[in-house]
C-alpha cells in the first residue's frame, strides 16, 4: 500500500517544508518556480495554438487543473507554499494592470475598458467550465479591488495634488467606511433556510423524485423549518406563491431558493454575484443602503478628482466643474488620476441602474425574484418591470414605509410556522 505525501511528510519523515515548496496533486514534492515547467498541456495547448488548431476540451481542463494546482504563493510557518484561488487572485493583479495600461494614450483607455468586461465574461465562463457549479469569488473580488484600487489611487496621487481639502479628503474617507460598514451588515446575515421536508403519508421520499432538495448542514445563520411535501404545481398556481423550482415542495411566503446558496431566502430578492451573497428579508435594506453610499462616494470623489486634474470654473457662486481638461495624458500622475475617476464613473453610472430598478421594485412590494417568475407566466406589463396582480401591493408610501420600518418577512416567517 503506498502512502500519499503530505504537506510537512516526506518519506514518511515529518519535515518542513521550504516557504516556496509544496506536495502537488500527484503527492510530489516540487517548487513554486516550476509553475510552467513539465507541464504537458501548457505544451499542448500552445503547440495547437502556432499550427492554428482547435485546442481539445480534455487539454484545456487539464490545463486549468494544473494552473489551479500550482497557482501558490510562500508562506513561512513550516506549511510550504499555500493554494491561492484563481478566481481571487485575478482581479487582483488584472484591475490594476489594466488601469496602468490605460493610462498610456487615449486609445489604450478605450481599448482597456472594452477588454475588461469581455475578459469578466470569458473568466466566468472558464471557470463555470472547470468548476461547473462551484461557487465563485471572482467578482466579490474585483468589485472589491476595484474600489480599493480607486480609494488608494485618490489618496496617493489626487491628494497629491494639493488642490483637495482635509475635509473633503476625511469625508471621502468617513463615506467609505460607512460604505463598508453596510457591505458588512449585507453580508454578515443572508437569512439562509434549512428546509426539512416532511413526507406525505404513504409516500416514501426518494432522492430521485425530489432531485432538487439537498440536505443541508445547521448553522448559527440558519432557520430551521419542516414543510409538507405537496404534489407538481398546480396550473392555477399565480407567481406570487411560494414554491421551489420544480414545483415539488411548498416552503415560507415570498421565500425563493438560491442554488448558489443552497438554501431558501426569507423574500428573496436575488444572489448578488459582486457580493457573494443573497439579498433577502434581512439585509436588504443594509443592500440599499450601500449602493447608495456608492453612489454618492462615487461620484464625490470623481468630482473632486476631475475638479483637480482640470481646471475647474465656478458656476453661480455655488457650482465648481471641470472646464480645461486638454493635457490629461501629459504625465503619468494625471492620466492615473482621469483613468481612474473614469472607471470609478462607469462604476457609479452601472450602480445608478441597479439603483433604479431596486427602487422600482421596492416601489411595488414585489422582489427581482418574484417578477422574474411574474415573466415567465406573463403577468408583468411596461416592458417587464412592473407586476400585474400584485397582492403586496399598498401602495408607494405604503409599500416604502412598509420596507423601512416593518419585519414583513420574519413575521410572514413566524405566521408560516404557526399555521403549521
Amino acid at each position: 500500500m503506498v502512502k500519499r505525501l503530505q504537506p510537512g511528510l516526506i518519506s514518511g519523515v515529518r519535515e518542513p517544508l521550504c516557504c516556496c515548496e509544496y506536495i502537488n496533486m500527484h503527492g510530489e514534492k516540487t517548487h513554486i518556480l516550476g509553475i510552467c515547467c513539465d507541464c504537458e498541456a501548457l505544451d499542448d495547448t500552445f503547440d495547437k495554438i502556432f499550427k492554428c488548431e482547435p485546442v481539445p476540451d480534455s487539454t484545456v481542463d487539464k490545463l486549468l487543473s494544473v494552473l489551479g494546482d500550482r497557482l501558490r504563493v510562500p508562506t513561512f510557518f513550516g506549511a510550504g507554499a499555500v493554494k491561492v484561488r484563481p478566481d481571487i487572485l485575478t482581479p487582483i493583479l488584472v484591475v490594476p494592470s489594466c488601469l496602468y495600461l490605460a493610462t498610456l494614450h487615449p486609445v489604450m483607455t478605450i481599448a482597456v475598458f472594452a477588454f475588461m468586461p469581455c475578459f469578466i465574461v470569458f473568466f466566468h465562463a472558464l471557470w463555470r467550465r472547470a468548476q461547473q457549479d462551484a461557487p465563485t469569488f471572482f467578482f466579490y473580488s474585483w468589485g472589491l479591488t476595484s474600489v480599493i484600487s480607486a480609494y488608494v489611487v485618490f489618496q496617493c496621487f489626487v491628494v497629491a495634488f494639493r488642490e483637495v481639502l482635509l475635509w473633503e479628503i476625511l469625508m471621502v474617507f468617513t463615506m467609505m467606511l460607512v460604505m463598508f460598514y453596510f457591505l458588512y451588515l449585507t453580508r454578515r446575515n443572508p437569512d439562509l433556510q434549512r428546509i426539512v421536508l416532511k413526507p406525505r403519508q404513504g409516500h416514501k421520499r426518494t432522492q430521485s423524485n425530489m432531485p432538487h432538495i439537498k440536505t443541508m448542514k445547521p448553522s448559527s445563520s440558519s432557520t430551521s423549518i419542516t414543510i409538507a411535501e405537496t404534489s407538481n404545481m398546480d396550473s392555477n398556481v399565480k407567481w406570487m406563491d411560494s414554491r421551489t423550482g420544480a414545483g415539488k415542495a411548498e416552503g415560507p411566503p415570498r421565500s425563493g431558493f438560491c442554488k448558489i446558496c443552497d438554501a431558501y431566502i426569507t423574500v428573496r430578492d436575488h444572489h448578488c454575484v459582486w457580493i457573494n451573497a443573497c439579498i433577502g428579508a434581512s439585509n436588504h435594506r443594509y443592500f440599499l443602503l450601500a449602493m447608495l453610499m456608492f453612489i454618492i462616494t462615487g461620484s464625490y470623489a470623481c468630482h473632486l478628482t476631475f475638479t483637480t486634474i482640470c481646471t475647474p470654473t465656478m458656476y453661480f457662486d455655488w457650482f465648481l466643474l471641470p472646464n480645461d481638461c486638454r493635457w490629461l495624458y501629459a504625465d503619468f500622475l494625471t492620466s492615473i488620476c482621469f483613468v481612474t475617476a473614469l472607471y470609478a464613473a462607469i462604476g457609479v453610472s452601472c450602480m445608478c441602474v441597479a439603483f433604479i430598478y431596486q427602487f422600482a421594485l421596492i416601489s411595488q412590494n414585489v422582489t427581482a425574484h418574484e417578477l422574474a417568475r411574474a415573466r415567465g407566466l406573463g403577468l408583468v406589463s411596461f416592458g417587464g418591470l412592473f407586476a400585474q396582480d400584485n397582492p403586496n401591493n399598498h401602495g408607494l408610501i405604503r409599500n416604502w414605509v412598509d420596507f423601512w420600518l416593518s419585519t414583513s418577512g420574519r413575521s410572514g416567517l413566524d405566521a408560516y410556522k404557526e399555521a403549521l
